[in-house]
């Protein structure tokens, strides 16, 4: 395992902290760095920032307000707890912060927490709370405020690339990737290509599944999970480490590589879970039950199926129960099941049709929302 290169961000960071005389700035500089290690994926060593700063913020409350510090810590908090399990409070301490940055008038951090609720709207598909923080960002970011520039582009170019519109999405994914340099910020690098190669392979799975088929997609996507795969263990990324063996499972299934596909899935379902892709599970489950099949082992494909649409009435996103119950009617038709195989293709086509068309409407409002704002 190669020696990790150093953040840059990091080490910039450090130097601040080190050059500092005031110590509230150097409490607002901790809290920044808790946060940065929270989205490497250090998790242990960010939570121990955030307690060591504690003290800090209880005297500094004593004796004045001191909104830019608790605002820097919920930032910390809100990300530690994002890239410990996705969880859904991780939002509420980024609200918390945004609404005192607001109130105090400390525009970086505004800007900031604005970027990333909007990020956060994006992984849990409220798409009209999404355009509302991402305008915010976009608008009060000073241009040399590469992280949060850098984290909105990043949320426009996604959203625009979950429409289908990847050639729309590619300004946005260029100036994320300048600011991401600019800043020294290989973690939001890194998320780029995470992004970027998960849209390209979902995309490939559902043009296999409901049309026929995109190499393209299916290239990048591969050439992306490579890609990512690569430059994480270049620089040590810890977070979310199922996120490459899952990607890398899917493209397998489209390849026909059953029998590898099914073994990262077994090896890494647990880590998925561990690490807050519950959401997707039922993909996985529908995705492992057709390697199965494939593999002559027809009960263990039975009952993956039946359990990928147990996990379909749980939460999920409609374009991945569109997905899972298409593959779980072709293992059913495989299995010889015919009215199963048409009832989950029923429920399929017309999630896929309510997914296209809330693709064409998030489409319209990125436009009518983005349109005065260009990539930048």
């Amino acid at each position: 395992m190669p020696t990790p290169t150093p953040s840059r961000l990091l080490a910039r960071l450090d130097a601040s902290i080190a050059q500092s005389v005031s110590p509230f700035e150097q409490a607002c500089l901790q809290a920044e760095r808790a946060a940065l290690r929270a989205r490497q994926g250090h998790l242990d060593e960010a939570r121990e920032i955030v307690r060591s700063l504690q003290p800090a913020v209880t005297g500094a409350r004593r004796r004045n307000p001191a909104p830019a510090l608790s605002a820097w810590l919920l930032v910390a908090e809100g990300l530690i707890e994002h890239y410990s399990a996705l969880l859904p409070a991780a939002r509420d301490k980024l609200a918390r912060a945004h609404e005192i940055a607001t109130l105090a008038q400390i525009a970086r951090l505004q800007s900031l927490t604005a970027a990333w609720l909007a990020h956060m709207d994006y992984v849990r598909n409220d798409m009209g709370s999404m355009l509302v923080h991402l305008r915010r960002a976009l608008t009060l970011a000073e241009p040399d405020h590469h992280g949060a520039r850098a984290r909105a582009n990043l949320v426009a170019a996604q959203a625009y690339h979950f429409t289908g519109q990847y050639e729309r999405a590619q300004p946005w994914y260029q100036r994320a990737r300048h600011h991401a340099n600019a800043d020294g910020d290989e973690t939001t690098l890194s998320a780029l290509m995470h992004n970027m190669a998960w849209l390209h392979g979902t995309q490939a799975r559902e043009a296999q599944l409901f049309g026929n088929g995109d190499e393209l997609r299916l290239r990048l996507a591969a050439m992306g999970a490579d890609s990512t795969g690569h430059f994480d263990a270049g620089i040590g990324t810890a977070s979310l480490a199922s996120l490459v063996p899952m990607l890398r499972a899917l493209l397998m299934v489209l390849r026909g590589e059953h029998a590898s596909a099914l073994a990262l899935y077994e090896a890494h379902l647990d880590e998925a879970r561990r690490d807050g892709l519950t959401r997707m599970e039922p993909c996985f489950l529908a995705d492992m039950a057709w390697c199965q099949w494939q593999l002559g082992r027809s009960d263990d494909a039975l009952a993956s199926a039946r359990a990928a649409l147990a996990a379909v009435e749980a939460h999920c996103d409609i374009d991945d129960r569109a997905v899972a119950l298409q593959r779980v009617a072709r293992v059913f038709e495989a299995l010889g099941l015919a009215p199963d195989a048409e009832r989950a293709r029923s429920r399929a086509a017309a999630d896929w049709r309510t997914h296209r068309n809330a693709q064409a409407q998030l489409l319209r409002a990125l436009d009518d929302a983005l349109a005065p704002l260009q990539p930048a």
